[in-house]
């Protein structure tokens, strides 16, 4: 089926009638009565059996619908993709980052980058740590934001900071604190946590420390909402810490606890070097303002 008779295909199904689909699509009911018969024609079979002036679907239609939904709705972006173009006036610049830094490193770089130029325009999407390769590879994402590098010769990885993991729980915890608070007690597990993860299973069997994993998430985000209803304690990035300041939670940075680098991995070659050597001069700076902000909140205890 040729894309144009994908699109009628799709508003008759939806509506259920010639004439709804034409008053969708804005265009004279014969004509989408002849290109829906002329589909059929090509195919060998019926897509909608005429009964009391409306269209039947047929199960041969159920079953294309979906694929013609996915159809659409890539047609859609296309089209909304175009019209971004149209009416940018300025650079443009696809953010890839981890959830973790989503309400805090990439807001704050967005809103910095734009009050510098106000002709910028950005696209911010969240990707795990496993989805940041293909998103650069597939040129979804000019620049990802993540806690290790992408092992790939057409990848250049700039590490941009470092970080500390944070103790956090839903009330105060008697002093002193350190790791072995675990040891038995309550706490929010990750589910492919990525390198963080490896970072705090390591810490743990490291220090024979075994909790009693109640949940488990599959953002950290998620599991300081489940901390904050103070069902068990979690082990968490300070960004993540970070953007949940004020929300009744009690934030432990120990001495002991290991920290972890943040890397923005970009395309060796890239149309625009300026505008990328730009966003990581700023990513550098907002990931050290916000790791100083923290730990200023709460100096590590002993």
């Amino acid at each position: 089926m040729r894309l144009r008779q994908i699109e009628i295909f799709y508003h008759v199904y939806r509506t259920g009638s010639i004439s709804g689909a034409a008053r969708a699509l804005n265009v004279s009911q014969p004509s989408v009565s002849k290109v829906l018969r002329h589909a059929e024609d090509q195919l060998g079979f019926d897509l909608f059996l005429r009964r009391k002036g409306r269209l039947v679907p047929t199960p041969a239609a159920d079953e294309l619908f979906i694929e013609a939904e996915d159809v659409y709705a890539r047609v859609r972006m296309f089209n909304r993709s175009l019209e971004n173009i149209r009416n940018r006036k300025g650079g443009h610049l696809r953010l890839g980052v981890l959830p973790s830094l989503s309400l805090s490193v990439g807001p704050e770089l967005v809103a910095r980058m734009r009050s510098a130029d106000p002709l910028l325009s950005f696209e911010l999407t969240t990707l795990h740590t496993a989805e940041i390769l293909a998103a650069l590879h597939e040129k979804r994402a000019d620049l990802c934001i993540g806690f290790e590098p992408v092992d790939d010769p057409l990848i250049a990885n700039h590490r941009v900071g470092d970080g500390r993991l944070v103790l956090v729980s839903g009330k105060s915890l008697a002093e002193p604190v350190d790791e072995r608070v675990l040891d038995g007690a309550d706490m929010i597990g990750m589910s492919e946590s990525g390198p963080l993860g490896t970072i705090i299973a390591d810490l743990l069997l490291e220090n024979n420390i075994a909790p009693n994993e109640v949940v488990t998430a599959h953002t950290y985000h998620v599991a300081l909402s489940l901390v904050r209803k103070q069902i068990g304690l979690a082990l968490t990035d300070q960004f993540t810490a970070y953007s949940h300041l004020g929300q009744g939670l009690q934030r432990y940075l120990l001495r002991d606890l290991p920290g972890y680098s943040i890397f923005a991995c970009v395309p060796i070659e890239h149309p625009y070097p300026e505008l990328i050597e730009t966003a990581l001069e700023q990513i550098r700076l907002v990931i050290s303002e916000l790791a100083s902000g923290i730990d200023k909140l709460q100096p590590p205890r002993a």
